[in-house]
Order: structure tokens, then C-alpha cells, then sequence
């Protein structure tokens, strides 16, 4: 469904990513790990053509694209078949939950406004604010305004949902309600990219997990070995900081 091939990118001189390659199948859940700096918002960002990747291929559902040179009406096209999640959720503050859905629907992709709205109104359902359309983002959590995000991504039915770091600016007792849409979500067969530090969402929901650090990817694999079985030193560096618990791993069981 995707391929990523040999993408870099780097700001001021300053490589970022290098040749970083991917790939990614219908329905996948791959999950992106690493400290910060890695590269992985970068790289995500690159899919979505929110930055301009300095070299690097995209192929996505048949269509080639050099992110290079890649023209405005194929950035349209490209984000025509994608969505993101923005970690600070990015929701208009003068337009209602509602509002903020159809402003997609109707302005990008022009779609009628009675349709529109009833496509809106089901995204809404489905991740459990239906009763909250009319709310304001000022009105609303963080992991309400979150869950809008997600509703305004799965509203325009796009092939790929990229999330950036979607629970990192959440309180930690909103988490577990953004984490449940997504990981019915995954239920249903959405193809996502998540880059995220929760390891129990990447421990339980991802197909494959993606380690990186300074720009490269340094390990991938399905979770059981990723987590039990890490190849890679700066794997398990990174692991024996971030699973505080010891015996994370030693109860993980697929």
C-alpha cells in the first residue's frame, strides 16, 4: 500500500533523517519509537508533505511520487489519501466540534453540506462525542479536543492516518480514552503510522514497530521480538530506560 524509499531531510545543514525506507501494508498499525530528536516527527511529517523532504520516494496505492519535486496539485492529491493527527490537536477555537469536521469535508473536498454533515455526525459517534457536536474546543479536554482531531481524520476516509505523538500534551487519566478510539480503530483494518512513547499501545495494538534514533532507523520487527528480543545495543538501551517496570517484558504476552 506504501513505500517509503531512502527519504532524507535536514534543516541548516543539519541531517535529520538519512535514507530512512519503510513499508507499510493495508490495515497495518506501525508504530514509531524513539528519544526525542530522533527524527520520527519529521519523518512523519515528510508523508504528509508538512515538510519538504530533501530526497526520497513515496509510493502510495499505485501512485509515484519524488517528495523532491513533488508539484501542488500532487501535495493535494497526496493529502487527499492521508490524514494527521497533530499532537496539539490544531482544532479551530470559533468553530464548534461540529464545524471543525465539516470544515474538511465541505471546503477540501467539497462535498455537499447535507452529506457532509451526516458523515461528520458518525465520526463524531464513533469516537464517543456525538452529544459534544455543538461544543466549542474551550468547552471541551484535551482528550475530548484529541478525539475531535481523530474524528475530523477518519471523517474524510483516507487510505493512511498519521498520528504525532497523539497523547504526549494529554493529562494522564484523558490517555486511555484517546487510546481506546485508536485502537478500535486498528480493530476495524485503518492502516495508521503512530509515533508515540506509549509503550503499552505499541506493545498491544501495533503489527510492527520501527526504533529510531539520529535519523536512521535502527531496528524493526513484530512486537514480541521487538520488546523480548531486541537485537540492536541501542535498542535495549533505549527499552531498559523506558520500561521503568522490569517486569514489563518478562509479562508480555501476545
Amino acid at each position: 500500500m506504501l513505500t517509503v524509499k531512502e527519504l532524507s531531510k535536514s534543516f541548516n545543514g543539519k541531517s535529520v533523517l538519512e535514507k530512512v525506507s519503510l513499508e507499510v501494508s493495508k490495515g497495518d498499525v506501525i508504530v514509531i519509537l524513539g528519544p526525542s530528536g530522533s527524527g520520527k516527527t519529521t519523518f512523519l511529517r515528510s508523508l504528509n508533505h508538512l515538510e519538504k523532504a530533501d530526497s526520497g520516494i513515496l509510493e502510495l496505492e499505485g501512485k509515484t511520487y519524488d517528495l523532491a519535486k513533488i508539484g501542488r496539485k500532487d501535495v493535494l492529491e497526496l493529502r487527499q489519501k492521508t490524514a494527521f493527527v497533530f499532537q496539539h490537536y490544531n482544532l479551530f477555537a470559533n468553530k464548534t466540534a461540529l464545524e471543525n469536521i465539516l470544515e474538511g469535508l465541505v471546503i477540501a473536498r467539497k462535498i455537499p453540506k447535507s452529506e457532509a454533515e451526516k458523515i461528520a455526525l458518525e465520526a463524531l459517534e464513533k469516537v464517543g462525542l456525538l452529544s459534544h457536536k455543538d461544543y466549542y474546543p474551550n468547552q471541551l479536554s484535551g482528550g475530548q479536543q484529541q478525539r475531535i482531531g481523530i474524528a475530523r481524520a477518519i471523517a474524510v476516509k483516507p487510505e493512511l492516518i498519521l498520528f504525532d505523538e497523539p497523547t504526549s500534551a494529554l493529562d494522564p487519566e484523558l490517555i486511555g480514552d484517546v487510546l481506546g478510539v485508536m485502537k478500535q480503530l486498528a480493530e476495524e483494518g485503518v492502516t495508521m503510522i503512530v509515533v508515540t512513547h506509549e509503550m503499552a499501545f505499541a506493545r498491544d495494538v501495533a503489527t510492527h514497530i520501527v526504533f529510531m534514533d539520529e535519523g536512521r532507523i535502527i531496528e524493526e520487527g513484530k512486537p514480541k521480538d521487538f520488546f523480548l528480543h531486541p537485537k540492536e545495543e541501542r535498542t535495549r538501551k533505549f527499552l531498559a530506560r523506558i520500561l521503568v517496570d522490569a517486569s514489563y517484558t518478562e509479562n508480555y504476552i501476545l
